[in-house]
């Protein structure tokens, strides 16, 4: 089973062959000189190429060539075949543009471009008998000696919005395994690498002169009760550690949250939100209404702390009027006085002298009282008999 052609749209079209033979004279039945790609040949140069249709009014008169030396010369010449194919309805091959003078920098001026542009048309027939009117069915390129066919625009868009979609759906599946959510870091869309986490770390082991023969970390002789016990991984790796990158994150997380706090401390994401849908968000309230609701708040709070307040003041001021006064309040003793050393040591000698003169006295019969006697003490004494 042969392999389906083609589209026209998709392939290109040369005979290198055709263009020798009409520079090489082409027989002589056209007056010279030939000229490469010129006017008379573009039409025969056409009709070689798998664009040709042979059912066009073009196909018709090329199949009479062979009978007739005019109708070949009629061919040859642009001008009279495209006033012959305007006398009669159908489809035809007519020349739309030939060569434009090329005005880039750096070209010698006069030089034209090697494009011919050739046009497929249905020509229809006027409400006044009249063939002028035209319908154009398809468009072809002659640039050197290759033939294009110009895709059609439903081809051009259906060919732009097939890369659309196959580029939207790598899209999607790019972006599929891209949101990744954590508790510190919330919904993020590009994963937080390590690398410099685990680069320090194997520099850190690879300097550390407790190393065996197989480059592996030597274990001490607490690590090697750790792996009698099964605390430790028998492989040599450490539970926990240091990563330079988690600080790092830490430390911009700790930072932006100080950020937000300074800059959205006193909003709430429920005091005024949004209504609508994406791209035509619109905020619930007004920046007036907020403050306005936030003024009414706080008085409401002011006045039920203050009813509160004299709710307290009232308790209190009956729980006083029915409770018993406070018993008056006992002075304490006042302390006695604080001697020196000095005055203790003479009082002391002043008493020894009071107490040997009382002594004598009472020896002798005496009856008088020292002045350190104590007066209870004489008036206890027996009064004298006369």
């Amino acid at each position: 089973m042969t392999a389906p052609a083609p589209p026209l749209d998709e392939i290109v079209f040369a005979r290198p062959d055709i263009t020798q033979w009409w520079m090489d004279g082409e027989g002589g039945l056209m007056p010279g000189p030939h000229t490469w790609m010129e006017e008379r040949l573009i039409h025969r140069y056409f009709t070689e190429s798998p664009f040709f249709d042979p059912t066009t009014k073009n196909g018709t008169l090329w199949g009479q060539v062979e009978k007739s030396v005019d109708l070949y010369r009629l061919y040859h010449d642009r001008a009279a075949l495209e006033a012959a194919l305007a006398r009669s309805k159908g489809p035809e091959y007519v020349i739309a543009y030939g060569p434009q003078a090329v005005t880039d920098k750096g070209v010698p001026p006069g030089q034209k471009s090697n494009i011919w542009v050739l046009r497929r048309q249905e020509r229809l027939e006027a409400k006044d008998k009249s063939l002028s009117s035209t319908e154009l069915r398809g468009t072809y390129y002659i640039v050197n000696e290759s033939i294009y066919q110009a895709p059609s625009v439903a081809d051009v868009v259906g060919n732009r919005m097939l890369s659309a979609i196959m580029s939207l759906e790598k899209m999607w599946e790019k972006a599929a395994t891209l949101p990744t959510f954590s508790p510190t870091t919330g919904h993020t869309y590009l994963p937080v690498t390590s690398n410099k986490g685990t680069a320090s770390t194997a520099a850190s082991r690879a300097g550390s002169p407790n190393r065996s023969r197989s480059a592996s970390l030597a274990p001490g002789p607490m690590d090697m009760q750790s792996l009698r016990s099964g605390s430790v991984p028998a492989d040599g790796s450490q539970i926990g550690g240091s990563n330079t990158s988690d600080d790092v994150l830490a430390t911009r997380l700790l930072v932006d949250s100080l950020r937000q706090t300074a800059t959205y401390g006193d909003e709430f994401m429920d005091e005024n939100p949004l209504l609508g849908e994406p791209g035509n968000f619109k905020f619930t309230a007004s920046t007036a209404a907020i403050k306005k609701r936030r003024a009414d708040d706080e008085a409401t709070e002011r006045k039920a702390q203050e009813m509160k307040e004299a709710k307290e003041k009232a308790i209190a001021s009956r729980a006083g009027s029915t409770s018993p006064k406070p018993a008056a309040t006992v002075k304490a003793p006042t302390p006695p006085p604080v001697f020196t050393e000095a005055r203790a040591t003479a009082k002391m000698d002043k008493d020894k002298k009071e107490e040997r003169k009382r002594r004598r006295k009472s020896k002798h019969g005496g009856t008088a009282t020292s002045p350190a006697t104590p007066r209870s003490a004489t008036s206890a004494m027996p009064s004298s008999v006369g």
